[in-house]
């Protein structure tokens, strides 16, 4: 059944499962967050689609996910500082505006139950996404990572988000992921993209073993051809 909560666009896209901490300093956002903390703690994050972040005539994309406040952190001036956490998505059926911030008309949105290949696709993007990382904290030096420290989800929808969250890719991509309604899609779309970091990551690799920073990139590959692979 459709319900109301505000809507805080922004030029983030936010997972469910995902941290979001915001600094909130404008007139009518405090007071859209101090309702929030007098309600259910909840409100709306959705995609900038048109306007500037800040702008009073912004218009959110149509699907976002309900942000929870978890931690608070008031100055004496007003402003406050927030930690949320992302639950569930929503898509958006209708907008008003109330005290200068948006209120949506929304519903929830879930993904479709019982697809077979999902758990396939699953072990697939967890295989992956551990070399990936591998490599990742390889060429970049990073010391002291215990990958099996990291509360990777087991369950494929979770994971499927907590993945789309880690990648580094536009906000239409993602936000192309979080509108999907098919968890195996979503995987499937993840494991693609991994596959292209890991080629990159593997690239890299091999150019700082042969002691090559900048390899030639004019010409269709040329001598970098060696470092990549599609196979």
């Amino acid at each position: 059944m459709p319900f109301e909560i505000p809507i805080f666009p922004l030029n983030t896209v936010l997972f469910p499962g995902m941290a979001l901490p915001l600094h909130i300093f404008e007139p009518r956002y405090r007071l859209m967050i101090q309702r929030c903390l007098e309600d259910d703690r909840q409100f709306g994050v959705a995609l900038i689609t048109d306007g500037e972040e800040g702008q009073s005539d912004t218009l959110p994309s149509l699907v976002g996910t309900v942000a929870e406040i978890t931690e608070t952190l008031p100055f004496p001036d007003g402003r406050i500082n927030i930690q949320s956490v992302g639950r569930r998505r929503f898509r958006l059926i209708g907008l008003r505006e109330e005290d200068e911030y948006l209120i949506g008309t929304v519903d929830w949105l879930d993904d479709a139950s019982g697809e077979l290949s999902t758990p396939a696709w699953a072990d697939k993007v967890r295989r992956i996404l551990r070399r990936y990382l591998l490599l990742l904290t390889g060429n970049t030096q990073i010391t002291g990572v215990n990958l099996d420290d990291l509360n990777v989800p087991h369950e494929p929808e979770l994971l499927s988000m907590a993945v789309g969250a880690l990648l580094t890719i536009p906000n239409d991509q993602k936000q192309d992921l979080i509108e999907m309604t098919s968890t195996a899609a979503r995987l499937s779309y993840e494991y693609a993209l991994l596959r292209r970091a890991e080629v990159t990551q593997l690239a890299f690799a091999r150019r700082l073993a042969d002691g090559i920073e900048n390899p030639p990139f004019e010409e269709m590959l040329g001598p970098a051809a060696r470092y990549v692979s599609f196979n």
